[in-house]
């Protein structure tokens, strides 16, 4: 296996998508300044906004995304393999948005994509509640996606409670697994690095999980 180093850079994307796709550029860009080849992002990285309506008003369909241009000319800028977490998009003849992770090449061109599969449907002890699926619709599809380094696996947050699609993944060639989050407080607190050290253990790949 070749070597390369994987950055993961960490934000905190609020309600305004300039601001937060400036704030990752930076991030990305420092990244590849210090080395990285291959720079993954958060889920909802350009976005995270509350209720319904408003999610659903901001997003797009991925070819007028402004999120999905962005990263695709900072992908051409810096010449790295860049994992854009997630984006909210519009499908066709669909209510529902998909929770989109793209993969983009050195050139800016869209090597991967993978809709998130696992919704997040929760009521929390504390009294927050989350319903991902009024939101989004689930994916349907595992995605594996070559790099120049070995095979990649995408999945996204919620998907790492189900350890068999992970299994899956790395039966079929990941060495790899890719897992951009928005994990809440109280259980990232609790579960965020058991988990990603569990889905580690039980393929035996590597785990790349920028939150």
């Amino acid at each position: 296996m070749a070597q390369f180093k994987a950055a993961c850079v960490q934000v905190n994307a609020g309600n305004d998508m300039a601001e937060n796709i400036a704030a990752a550029s930076e991030l990305v860009r420092h990244a590849r300044d210090a080395g990285a080849d291959f720079i993954t992002t958060p889920e909802a990285v350009v976005m995270i906004e509350r209720g319904r309506r408003n999610i659903v008003a901001k997003a797009a369909v991925e070819q007028e995304h402004a999120g999905v241009a962005a990263f695709a000319k900072l992908a051409r800028e810096t010449g790295a393999w860049l994992l854009a977490g997630s984006f909210a998009v519009r499908v066709a003849e669909e209510e529902r948005l998909a929770n989109r992770s793209i993969l983009f090449d050195p050139g800016g061109r869209i090597a991967a994509r993978y809709d998130k599969i696992h919704m997040f449907d929760i009521d929390l002890p504390d009294g927050e509640s989350y319903r991902e699926s009024r939101v989004y619709r689930p994916g349907e599809d595992a995605v594996l996606a070559p790099l120049p380094w070995g095979v990649l696996g995408m999945t996204v947050c919620y998907d790492m409670r189900f350890p068999h699609l992970y299994r899956d993944l790395a039966r079929a060639g990941a060495e790899f697994l890719t897992v951009p989050s928005a994990f809440t407080r109280p259980t990232g607190r609790a579960h965020w690095h058991v988990l990603l050290r569990a889905r580690a253990i039980e393929t035996g790949c590597f785990v790349i999980a920028a939150a």
